[in-house]
């Protein structure tokens, strides 16, 4: 059963926190809506807390104000921002989705790495072909090795 009284918390948080956002972004309002194409009248319903956004909208400004969507669930501040913007510096090594290239692990901290991880990103291999590549070769099969006619006993 839905408690509306948590729905209007989460109604609410939402709504402090997209203040917080434009406040820490120095935007207003209306830059938001022009940006995102987004109405002026529904952007306000958010801002007030008179409507929650859908989860697709808050992807939206999640990716505009560089959050993950599930951040807004939860309290904002500065250092909560510090950590979010410090998870979007490593975008650049997105390969697919919150996966990072394994390269990127050389440049970070251990509390970096656990804010990363606990963020959802996960990390990347490379693959057979990546390490053929980077040694400068090509992949040559072995020459099969000659174990002699089957003697029944074999385990395959």
């Amino acid at each position: 059963m839905i408690n509306e009284k948590n729905v209007g918390q989460e109604k609410l948080t939402i709504s402090n926190n997209i203040k917080f956002l434009l406040s820490y972004n120095h935007k207003t309002r209306k830059e938001v809506c022009k940006d995102l194409d987004i109405k002026y009248t529904t952007f306000c319903d958010w801002v007030n807390g008179r409507v929650a956004p859908s989860y697709t909208a808050l992807e939206k400004l999640g990716n505009y104000f560089d959050i993950e969507a599930v951040d807004f669930f939860s309290q904002l501040d500065e250092a909560k921002m510090q950590s979010c913007k410090r998870i979007a510096k490593y975008a650049s090594h997105l390969i697919k989705g919150k996966v990072l290239d394994m390269k990127v692990l050389n440049s970070l901290d251990d509390d970096q790495i656990k804010n990363l991880i606990s963020s959802g990103f996960k990390f990347r291999h490379r693959s057979l072909d990546e390490y053929v590549e980077l040694a400068g070769g090509s992949l040559v099969a072995s020459p099969e090795f000659d174990w002699g006619e089957p003697m029944g006993d074999e385990i395959w």
